[in-house]
């Protein structure tokens, strides 16, 4: 049985129950090796979760990176890139367990799992930024502000998503669309 496997199956455990109700005889069952064999690969749980940690950031830089290519259509991008965080959340473990991670992450671990995350954001906030056209038509606000407002905006998404309930995420994602489309033209 590789890393891998127990990773992907402790990502799905960790998705759907959070940290604290997740337990390494649940992983074990469900890869279907015995509770010592994970010890093989991870000294303890919050080794495992934490090397999920480098996976989520990697596929979701590359999710942003392939999404957010700028050009002449870099409005259509971001509202694609919006509109997919929900998709993306219903449809993946990887996501659920990203957004759950960034949001709410066990305390015993905090330091160890937002120091990473706060790397990634501001290397989003720079594939963000790197979006629009350096001629932008809004004189109002430069690059750095624009990227800084979309990460407002994925944000506000994700905490919707989590807290709020799909309905509420829908309401503050039509906003946010509405307002890309007057800021951005």
């Amino acid at each position: 049985m590789t890393a891998k496997k127990i990773q992907s199956i402790a990502l799905q455990r960790f998705a759907k129950q959070g940290f604290t109700a997740t337990s390494m005889n649940e992983i074990a069952e469900d890869v279907g090796i015995k509770k010592p064999s994970i010890y093989a690969h991870f000294k303890n749980k919050d080794d495992l979760y934490l090397s999920l940690i480098p996976i989520m950031i990697n596929h979701e830089l590359t999710y942003a990176k392939n999404t957010l290519t700028g050009g002449e259509n870099f409005h259509q991008q971001l509202c694609a890139y919006f509109c997919s965080i929900g998709e993306r959340f219903d449809a993946s473990y990887d996501v659920q367990f990203w957004m759950n991670a960034l949001i709410n992450p066990p305390q015993h671990i905090y330091d160890q799992v937002i120091d990473p995350m706060h790397i990634f954001m501001d290397d989003l906030e720079n594939i963000f930024k790197n979006v629009f056209p350096e001629n932008i038509e809004n004189k109002k606000f430069d690059s750095t502000t624009l990227a800084r407002l979309c990460m407002c905006f994925v944000d506000a998404l994700q905490s919707e998503l989590i807290y709020g309930g799909k309905d509420k995420y829908k309401k503050r994602l039509d906003a946010i669309l509405k307002a890309l489309e007057v800021l951005l033209g």
